[in-house]
């Protein structure tokens, strides 16, 4: 069974399995591949990081100018509207810890993958200058399916999608 199949009932839309199952490959050599493999992973810890230290300027602008980022049920389409999902939250200090990734390289410009997340979220007057704050359990387990495209600026994310498994009662 081919790996994306797999994944169908987890959060592996069915314009993700199309997706695979139309496009046409191009052939890249083992070198190429593991170099788009980094670069997806690093694309993703720069997501985290920039998320966690509230960086949105620069974190927006790791999607593409119409990149998709769903969370929770809701869509937001264009780095606008990225930007937008931070400007109305409440303060909080966050920490994303993402392991397991997975990169599908499909052709030299175009790749997908999954990632495992927990995410530990602290609501409050809490800032990065604060003292360690008191915590029990992630907020949150779930998982990321991304779409990677290369631009001229380097990998970005075309769409990434959160499928929380896990969540922590209130």
């Amino acid at each position: 069974m081919p790996a994306r199949e797999a994944l169908a009932g987890d959060g592996w839309t069915a314009d993700h399995g199309a997706m695979l199952a139309n496009r046409r490959r191009t052939p890249v050599t083992p070198n190429e591949e593991m170099t788009i493999e980094w670069q997806c992973r690093r694309l993703n810890e720069d997501y985290v990081h920039y998320a966690d230290f509230q960086d949105f300027d620069t974190f927006a602008d790791l999607f593409t100018a119409d990149g998709v980022l769903e969370i929770g049920g809701t869509r937001r389409t264009g780095t606008d509207e990225i930007k937008g999902h931070f400007a109305n939250r409440p303060q909080m200090v966050t920490r994303h810890i993402c392991t397991d990734h997975r990169i599908d390289v499909i052709d030299a410009d175009h790749a997908t993958g999954t990632v495992y997340l927990m995410v530990y979220r602290c609501v409050g007057d809490y800032t990065e200058d604060s003292d360690p704050i008191p915590y029990d359990r992630p907020a949150w387990i779930g998982h990321y399916v991304d779409d990677y495209v290369r631009t001229d600026g380097g990998w970005r994310f075309a769409k990434r999608v959160l499928h929380i498994r896990f969540e922590r009662e209130s």
